[in-house]
């Protein structure tokens, strides 16, 4: 499992410009190189969320299931960057058919259990131009 203090930074072109002393072997060789180059077919779903993060300017956090893996992550915006801290949640474990069945009852309960937020209501408005 991901300790909940490792994380990884991307800058505007989702190009990892960092990565925390924990996640180094997993993703020490992205650095440098496009998120989506080093996580093939992530950014169908991490990419909106990356986006929403970067236009808002606030924290975004879901649960989401890739390579075998639910996890959450938490998107911290701070000006052209990211900072994405991953925390594994569950995996699919393929050592016997029990404990394929098992992880996959975990995942489901993991990925059920954390429907996402609804977003905020939008701001009141009014349609007069200020003085």
């Amino acid at each position: 499992m991901t300790d909940s203090d490792d994380f990884y930074v991307v800058y505007g072109d989702d190009r990892v410009i960092h990565v925390s002393d924990g996640l180094h072997e997993s993703m020490g060789s992205c650095m440098g190189n496009s998120l989506w180059e080093c996580l093939p077919r992530a950014q169908d779903l991490f990419g909106e969320s990356f986006d929403d993060a970067r236009a808002s300017g606030r924290e975004v956090e879901f649960t989401t299931f890739y390579a075998g893996t639910a996890m959450r992550l938490r998107i911290v915006p701070a000006g052209e960057t990211l900072t994405v801290f991953p925390e594994r949640l569950a995996e699919v474990n393929l050592r016997t058919l029990g404990t394929l069945a098992e992880s996959l009852r975990r995942i489901e309960q993991e990925l059920g259990a954390r429907e996402p937020a609804p977003p905020d209501p939008p701001a009141r408005g009014s349609l007069r131009a200020l003085p």
